[in-house]
């Protein structure tokens, strides 16, 4: 039932920055429901006349309320939509790309990997299509950025937290969003975590989506500055591929769970590049 209201637009639902998380509220206008009296629950008869129960849209939208405030979506990306507005010449691809995986997903679809260098939209975009996954498809999903989940860790360890219990959640849930893969130290242990929930989620044919600043081309790919271990006063560029960041075990399994997109132009937090593009 889509009604008129210009705080939610008729969906029913009012996302907003709360601390360091987009949270999501039922909106005022649906706050009473007159189909099921605000029961949640609607009562039917089948051609045979038994009688059997439905969720109500509004405790649907309450479901998929919860299912976004535990999705974890960073605030910065609240208003995050796939809208056409956000399309242009530099990301048509990769926007269309997943429009059309929101459009069809199914459980155990395939993942994706979004690459392309820093400010070119891809935390956007992907957050973008966790709004779509769980408002459309009320599909339980993660956003994690790798480099908060080794700090978790490591933060976990002091305290004798178990590791399985923080990463238990990321190999379970239906999609996960790991954003900057790559990022980090690159050391073995960061490359096992990775592992452990790569081969799991792998496994168990669930579906991943990543983005990273490294490319499968050195010509794209992330250009760091590195000091040289002999002398400190110097620098040298280093471009890795992804295929470098992860190891070829954990890039043989990407390739198989996931399709590959590359997301050009410019940077977008710089407002002229972005007004240029």
């Amino acid at each position: 039932m889509k009604r008129s209201c210009t705080t939610c637009d008729g969906s029913g639902v009012v996302l907003t920055p709360l601390g360091s998380r987009a949270n999501a509220a039922v909106c005022g206008c649906f706050r009473h429901c007159s189909l099921c009296r605000d029961s949640g629950r609607l009562f039917s008869k089948d051609a045979a006349h038994r009688e059997f129960v439905q969720i109500c849209e509004c405790e649907q939208r309450r479901q998929r309320v919860r299912l976004y405030n535990e999705a974890g979506v960073p605030a910065k990306f609240f208003d995050a939509r796939l809208r056409d507005e956000q399309k242009d010449r530099h990301n048509a691809d990769a926007y269309n790309t997943f429009v059309l995986h929101a459009k069809d997903y199914s459980r155990n679809d395939r993942g994706l990997v979004l690459m392309g260098a820093p400010g070119t939209g891809k935390t956007h975009l992907v957050a973008a299509f966790i709004y779509e996954l769980i408002f459309r498809h009320g599909m339980p999903t993660l956003f994690q950025d790798f480099f908060d989940l080794l700090s978790r860790l490591r933060s976990g360890y002091s305290r004798d937290e178990p590791e399985e219990a923080l990463i238990a959640p990321l190999i379970q849930v239906d999609v996960l969003v790991v954003d900057e893969l790559g990022k980090g130290r690159n050391t073995p242990w960061e490359q096992t975590i990775l592992d452990t929930i790569i081969s799991h989620r792998y496994n168990d044919r669930k579906t991943t989506v990543f983005t990273s600043n490294f490319t499968e081309s050195r010509r794209t790919t992330l250009v760091e500055r590195v000091r040289s271990k002999d002398r400190m006063d110097e620098e040298r560029e280093l471009r890795e591929t992804l295929r470098d960041r992860v190891g070829s075990r954990i890039y043989s399994r990407l390739k198989e769970m996931c399709d590959f997109i590359v997301l050009e132009g410019p940077d977008r937090r710089d407002l002229d590049g972005a007004a240029a593009g």
